[in-house]
């Protein structure tokens, strides 16, 4: 398979996940609750944290007075799927709706055409023991280990991306540059290779996308940290989210 026929059976992929009907564009609403139970928007019942890091519902009608749920649990209640979301200790009951009016409207995710010039050499320089401070969109920080910064060549300017590591261990970063606002969403995220023996690795921006938040605003996605945002444009990867009517 050739590098844009792999492009597009990417890009394809993406589109299904971001299509799918619970997935990233269904979900609805996050409800950060407390001990107290409390009734939550277009669900049953009452819920409440269980203080072990679960979630409790209570008065649920036909489906049961108390349900319990903890990790990757998901109980459906109609069509709607309710599921644990767990940020680092604070625990939020979260609801995705496939009938959600983004979620229906969901038509594709635009796209700049694949270009080998937007794969770039860069060498992976380790950062042993340095954090960074991630911002969310909420406005809450914490400190997170930084793996690495990729250095490399951007419109003929030395530039560097800070790079983290994800919970399954692959290597990523968040970046904004010129594009944003005007031709694309807000950031971006990239996923990185895992660098040669020497430190050698390629950057494919092609293979930039857009965070969860750019589906629905109810999820908490990092934010740039200031040394990845350029103020050169980067016209690769995905741009925006395309509803129909």
């Amino acid at each position: 398979m050739g590098f844009e026929d792999e492009w597009r059976a990417w890009h394809d992929s993406r589109e299904r996940y971001a299509g799918a009907e619970y997935g990233p564009a269904a979900l609805e609403s996050t409800n950060w609750l407390i001990t107290e139970p409390a009734a939550v928007e277009g669900v049953p019942g009452l819920w409440a944290l269980t203080g072990d890091g679960g979630i409790r519902g209570s008065d649920l009608g036909t489906t049961g007075s108390v349900v319990t749920l903890r990790g990757r649990d998901t109980l459906r209640l109609g069509r709607r799927e309710l599921r644990v979301f767990d940020r680092r200790g604070e625990v939020a009951l979260r609801v995705f709706n496939p009938r959600r009016p983004e979620r229906e409207r969901f038509s594709a995710i635009d796209a700049y055409p694949p270009r080998k010039g937007w794969r770039i050499a860069a060498v992976f320089e380790p950062t042993p023991g340095e954090t960074i401070t991630v911002t969310s969109v909420d406005g809450r920080s914490h400190e997170s280990d930084l793996a690495g910064r990729l250095r490399f060549t951007l419109d003929g300017v030395a530039a560097a991306l800070a790079a983290t590591r994800t919970p399954q261990g692959g290597l990523s970063a968040v970046f904004a540059d010129g594009t944003n606002g005007t031709e694309t969403y807000r950031f971006r995220f990239l996923p990185i290779e895992e660098p040669a023996s020497d430190g050698s690795v390629v950057i494919d921006f092609n293979r930039a996308y857009l965070p969860p938040c750019a589906f629905s605003d109810q999820y908490v996605c990092p934010q740039p940290p200031p040394g990845n945002r350029f103020s050169a444009p980067i016209r690769a990867g995905e741009r925006a989210v395309v509803l129909g009517r």
